[in-house]
C-alpha cells in the first residue's frame, strides 16, 4: 500500500442483529474530518463517528497458525444489545423497532 495508508475499522448496520464489522485499507485522502484517528506505530486506525460507539471494547488481532495468517476483529457491542429476561413489553417493542424494523427502512 501507498505511504500514509491507514486502516479503517467500521460497522455496517450498527446496533442491529444484522451488524457486520470490517477492516479495510484507508488512504490518507479518504480520512474524513469527523473520523476518529487512533495512532499506532506506522499507521492510524480510522473509525467513523457512527461506528465508534459500537466498536467500544473491540479487539483486532493478527493471528498466525498452520493455515497461515489472518486478521481477526471481535466487537462485542456491534449488534443490538440483548434484552434481559425481565424486560417489560415497552422495552421489548422498542428493541424490536430499533433492531429489526428500523434497519429495513
Amino acid at each position: 500500500q501507498a505511504e500514509e495508508t491507514n486502516i479503517r475499522v467500521f460497522v455496517v448496520n450498527p446496533g442491529t442483529s444484522q451488524a457486520e464489522c470490517g477492516v479495510s485499507y484507508c488512504p490518507a485522502d479518504a480520512v474524513e474530518e469527523s473520523d476518529i484517528r487512533l495512532p499506532f506505530n506506522g499507521f492510524d486506525a480510522v473509525v467513523d463517528a457512527e461506528s465508534a460507539p459500537f466498536l467500544e471494547e473491540a479487539e483486532i488481532d493478527f493471528v498466525t497458525d498452520k493455515m497461515g495468517t489472518q486478521l481477526t476483529l471481535k466487537a462485542p457491542n456491534a449488534k443490538a444489545k440483548k434484552l434481559s429476561k425481565n424486560a417489560d413489553l415497552n422495552e421489548r417493542v422498542e428493541h424490536m423497532l430499533v433492531s429489526e424494523v428500523n434497519p429495513q427502512l
